[in-house]
C-alpha cells in the first residue's frame, strides 16, 4: 500500500512539474525577445548591406 501511495505521489509530482515547465518565465520570455530583436537587427543590416552594394554598382556603372 505504501509503495502504491509513493508511486502515485511521485507521478503527481512529475505531472505537476511538467505542467509548470510549459509556461515560460520572465527570464525565458526576455531571452526570446532578445533573440527576436537580434534577428531583426541582422535582417536590417543584411538589407542595408545589399542596398549599399547596389548603390556602389550603380555608381560604378555611371563612372564607366
Amino acid at each position: 500500500m505504501r509503495i502504491r501511495a509513493a508511486g502515485i505521489a511521485l507521478a503527481s509530482l512529475l505531472v505537476l512539474s511538467a505542467a509548470a515547465c510549459r509556461d515560460p518565465g520572465p527570464a525565458e520570455q526576455a531571452g526570446r525577445e532578445i533573440d527576436e530583436a537580434a534577428e531583426d537587427a541582422r535582417d536590417s543590416l543584411d538589407r542595408f548591406g545589399r542596398e549599399i552594394e547596389e548603390a556602389l554598382e550603380d555608381a560604378k556603372e555611371e563612372l564607366d
